[in-house]
């Protein structure tokens, strides 16, 4: 990362503190401390933005264009930023809010990686936190016939949760990695997609409390809308 300094402010800063040196070692201390410190801080910004750069690696050809973008925002207060590849087959979204006990800056909350295949079709999802910790893996299945979404299984990526079967043919046991939460999708008989049946495993907490608000599910808001806005208050990005 390179800083871009005129030759003026460091030339003004070096006459300052040659000043502040000849002074004695007890003012240059009490002088140079604040900048110390500044200087910590910013490096650890870097490093965190480092960090979750390496965490999410592959997502850096990402660079789309203005069209390639949308924003909203949420009825929370939080906005949201998608951004997808050229190639429409990856999908980011970036959930953005006020930083808890902060002084009214916004930060990074969530961040959900989406691939389609070559036929657009979602097949898998990564959640990750604020800071670039990998949370859940979501696959997705559809319909061998019809083709249509019928499934979206969440797993923990953090620990692996099985549970104990049994081979119908072999009768031996065998551990199967099992999903803290499953959506099964339906479809009236227009076709049309309804509301799906959501099964959180986790007990002792609501969907909300794990997932957000918004959940994990993928909504394209590049799909067809009927000359819509995905949402009214949607501003281009500038």
């Amino acid at each position: 990362m390179a800083w871009n300094i005129p030759p003026t402010a460091v030339a003004s800063y070096l006459a300052r503190m040659n000043t502040i040196f000849k002074k004695g070692p007890l003012a240059a201390i009490s002088a140079t401390t604040p900048i110390i410190l500044l200087i910590a801080a910013l490096m650890a910004s870097v490093m965190a933005m480092s960090s979750l750069n390496a965490a999410v690696s592959d997502l850096s050809g990402v660079n789309a264009p203005k069209n390639n973008v949308r924003i909203m925002h949420n009825e929370d207060g939080t906005y949201t930023e998608f951004r997808r590849s050229p190639d429409e087959r990856i999908i980011e979204r970036r959930t953005y809010g006020d930083r808890p006990g902060g002084g009214g800056d916004r930060v990074l909350h969530m961040l959900i990686v989406y691939r389609k295949d070559a036929y657009g079709k979602l097949r898998s999802g990564i959640v990750y936190d604020g800071a670039g910790t990998k949370l859940y893996r979501i696959v997705y299945g559809y319909h061998k016939r019809e083709g249509n979404l019928v499934a979206e299984d969440m797993f923990d990526a953090r620990v692996k949760r099985t549970k104990t079967m049994t081979d119908p043919v072999t009768k031996k046991p065998y551990e199967q990695e099992y999903p803290v939460r499953y959506l099964r999708y339906r479809y009236d008989a227009q076709g049309r997609q309804m509301k799906p049946i959501v099964i959180c495993l986790p007990a002792g907490k609501r969907a909300e409390e794990l997932f957000g608000k918004e959940g994990s599910s993928h909504a394209d808001p590049w799909g067809e809308t009927n000359g819509r806005t995905a949402n009214p208050n949607a501003r281009p990005l500038r």
